[in-house]
């Protein structure tokens, strides 16, 4: 691991692939058929420094790479578990996606990788400040219908038309756009689904997630709170705009535990509560109507939902037209899909399944009870006890409706984050 390094002689090579891993678009190099992501970027980078620093530390993985002492070894050692319940899962008739098993691996090696960087406390910063007002810019021009932006899926249509991707479109192993006579990963200003718009990322879901972090990160570390509150103004716009009601909830839960002066809390908390009323009295950004759709709604209806999921009595698609819950239905009908599996034997349901046939769950909370079952879930809960409270939170809330560590830039900016309070607590 770097050691003893200051701000000033962190060099280039060092800081590269952090300004690739938080800031890279959403451009696939290399197309995989019937995916709707490719190889980006992202993970050129992640197996080129892999290689570096295997090499460097003449394959010498433990104790140079990996060892009780790095940040992120509890994640590393749970892999075999991971491997375990896969097997398992495979002795019952299920079948869990190799893609999953394949971006775990890849998250060790980005936790070697970062390790070996140690990047300063100063610079992840900055990046993050930089992050947040990149795509406040990005965000409203996107908004205004005057920028696109890049997305995973790329233009999302109802009915499949010249200039729409459709995974199934990617018959073979390609190159960037794949002569599909259009780019693929596109959208055009206008076309986000309800102005719901991502700024540089995949979507307003991972944008949301990647601002909370930046914000935690800001706020632990910024002594004074007139320089964080211009920041936290502009975050809150965009997450506003955004309209993920779930990583709303979690980011205000994780709040709650964020800062121990209780004064400079709760300035903060009034000073957000004052915004979020002038936003909506004005209805700036048309967020009357988001209020109304999003967040007005009844609770005691979505706790029957995400009940029904577990107990596989869901309510009829129809009662809920017009409720605002028609995405949490969804999401519910997916997740009683997966429960279906663990209910096929109580060994599945203590031991997981080792994730199923879905890529997505849209929830990391199921992804985690039905990829390891009971007993996997509590060892992730015993391997987690030392991160900060305000981090678990915040993930046990956002993951209640998103899946969040699917994406790869969530991942990079929670490593970042949890590397900067390891650092100052020593966790």
């Amino acid at each position: 691991m770097i050691s003893n390094k200051t701000t000033k002689d962190y060099t280039l090579w060092k800081l590269f692939p952090l300004v690739v891993f938080i800031f890279n678009p959403k451009i696939d190099i290399i197309s995989i058929p019937n995916f709707w992501q490719g190889i980006r970027l992202d993970d050129i980078i992640v197996m080129f420094y892999s290689i570096l620093f295997f090499v460097s530390n003449k394959f010498k993985i433990y104790p140079n790479l990996i060892n009780s002492k790095i940040f992120g070894y509890n994640w590393i050692i749970f892999f075999p578990y991971m491997v375990f319940a896969i097997v398992l899962g495979k002795s019952f008739g299920i079948s869990p996606q190799l893609l999953i098993v394949i971006r775990y691996c890849e998250y060790i090696a980005l936790i070697i990788i970062l390790n070996q960087l140690d990047p300063p406390k100063d610079k992840i910063l900055l990046l993050f400040k930089i992050y947040i007002l990149l795509n406040f810019i990005i965000v409203m021009l996107q908004y205004f219908e005057i920028l696109g932006g890049l997305t995973s899926r790329g233009t999302v249509c109802t009915v499949h038309v010249p200039g729409c991707l459709d995974k199934e479109d990617i018959k073979s192993i390609c190159f960037l756009n794949c002569d599909l006579g259009f780019m693929k990963n596109l959208v055009h200003p206008g076309d986000f689904l309800n102005k719901r718009v991502p700024g540089i990322t995949g979507g307003p879901w991972e944008l949301s997630m990647n601002l909370s972090m930046c914000i935690y990160g800001i706020a632990l570390f910024e002594k004074k709170l007139k320089r964080l509150i211009p920041y936290i103004l502009l975050v809150v716009v965009m997450m506003l705009i955004g309209q993920s009601r779930g990583i709303v909830f979690g980011f205000l839960a994780g709040s709650l535990f964020l800062i121990n002066d209780y004064k400079k809390a709760i300035k903060l908390f009034i000073m957000l509560f004052i915004l979020i009323t002038f936003i909506y009295f004005f209805n700036f950004f048309n967020f009357k109507e988001i209020a109304d759709n999003k967040f007005l709604i009844d609770y005691f209806a979505l706790i029957k939902i995400v009940i029904g999921s577990f107990t596989g009595n869901l309510p009829s698609e129809s009662a809920l037209v017009g409720t605002g819950l028609e995405s949490m239905f969804v999401r519910a009908t997916t997740w009683s899909e997966i429960f279906s599996d663990l209910r096929k034997s109580s060994v599945l349901l203590f031991f997981g399944s080792g994730g199923g046939d879905f890529i997505y769950t849209e929830s990391f909370i199921v992804r985690v009870l039905s990829s390891f079952g009971l007993i996997g879930s509590f060892i992730i809960l015993y391997m987690s006890r030392k991160l900060p409270l305000f981090f678990i939170s915040f993930i046990l809330v956002s993951g209640i409706t998103i899946d969040v560590f699917v994406s790869f830039k969530i991942f990079v900016f929670s490593c970042l984050l949890l590397m900067m309070c390891k650092k100052k607590e020593n966790i």
